[in-house]
């Protein structure tokens, strides 16, 4: 239920993530995997048992975390079906909550947004919820949200279906969602960030520029870090370089554009987290033993064997320090995935070192082989 003594800032300086909604093939299995590997809750349904013929969606949380998740329930469903078609499991709008929709959204306007979607209500005995929708890349939306004058469990439509899904599950330490990664095309970074700075006034805090020139030894891509005025939203641009294969481009191939990436969750506790989640089936990527070798030399002071245990890359900044690992693709498509990340005494940067260093791990992998 919402907290109705939160105020929420009417402008987009004080700004977080909402929720996340995926288009899915299946959601129920989809639902059950989060539940089972990383200890989500169930809380609300909606689909045509609720009176919403068109769809399936279902309401998850974990901690700060909330996700819906949505598949078609008829093939006429069809901006769902093209959706999974097109893209495989993904990731289609991400809602941001506002004081003002309707102010909210025309300044958008004014400030260069596309609109999708004109403010609007939805109601039920519960309350009513306002929203609006504005375009972003090929296939996603950002929504914006107002729940102020809603009771209920999410929004109207939705039933509670807590003892349907009383599933225990041990803690998973996922706390809140910390960035939003989006793979771009070839020289459409500029294009979108500039298009989040002017809708949301956040600013480019952070450019990561290996792009090749000539035989240079460079990952190839140039990143972004945009962040909203409190830090509380942050979205990082990737764009890959046309002289080198990578992991941006191979997202674009495989979800046929350009898109959202992946989430980067933020935990309490990164090792418990980890744990947890292998012995739940989840597959990490497997990162290089000559990293934890170059790491030690560098901070002989680190728990340099609990961190190759688990596969956790560490950044450390002026004392303060960033633990990250990653998932595989969460689907079948190489596409979307998730990072857990622990920030350790207020760090408040992305990692990058750990790009390079990974990089030239993974280079010295090879060549050892």
């Amino acid at each position: 239920m919402h907290n109705k003594n939160v105020i929420i800032e009417s402008d987009f300086l004080k700004m977080e993530y909402d929720y996340i909604e995926y288009y899915v093939g299946m959601a129920k299995m989809v639902v059950y995997w989060h539940v089972r590997a990383l200890g989500f809750k169930v809380v609300a349904y909606c689909g045509p048992e609720t009176g919403t013929p068109d769809r399936c969606s279902y309401y998850i949380v974990k901690n700060n975390i909330k996700l819906v998740i949505t598949s078609a329930s008829q093939p006429s469903s069809y901006k769902i079906v093209s959706f999974v078609d097109l893209h495989g499991n993904g990731i289609k709008r991400m809602a941001v909550r506002v004081n003002d929709v309707s102010l909210a959204f025309h300044k958008a306007l004014r400030n260069g947004a596309i609109p999708m979607q004109s403010p609007h209500v939805l109601s039920d005995d519960q309350g009513e919820v306002e929203m609006a929708s504005l375009k972003l890349f090929d296939d996603n939306e950002i929504v914006l949200i107002n729940y102020d004058n809603y009771i209920g469990d999410f929004m109207p439509g939705y039933r509670n279906v807590e003892k349907d899904w009383n599933i225990p599950t041990e803690d998973s330490q996922l706390e809140k969602i910390d960035h939003v990664a989006c793979a771009l095309r070839l020289n459409e970074i500029n294009l979108w960030e500039g298009y989040f700075n002017h809708i949301f006034q956040s600013k480019t805090v952070t450019k990561f520029d290996e792009r090749k020139v000539s035989d240079e030894k460079k990952i190839g891509m140039l990143l972004k870090v945009l962040q909203s005025e409190d830090k509380q939203m942050n979205n990082v641009l990737v764009e890959p370089d046309a002289a080198t294969k990578s992991q941006v481009q191979l997202f674009i191939d495989q979800n046929y554009g350009a898109g959202i990436q992946h989430i980067a969750f933020e935990s309490g506790n990164i090792f418990k987290s980890v744990d947890l989640l292998k012995a739940n089936g989840v597959k990490f990527t497997k990162t290089p033993d000559s990293y934890y070798d170059k790491l030690g030399e560098k901070y002989p002071d680190l728990d340099i064997e609990a961190l190759r245990e688990r596969g956790v890359l560490c950044d450390v900044l002026d004392g303060a320090l960033l633990f990250q690992v990653f998932t595989g693709p969460i689907g079948d498509r190489a596409t979307l995935f998730y990072e857990i990340v622990q920030r350790v005494n207020n760090y408040e940067g992305f990692g990058l070192d750990n790009i390079t260093a990974l990089f030239e791990a993974m280079e010295l992998e090879l060549m050892n082989r």
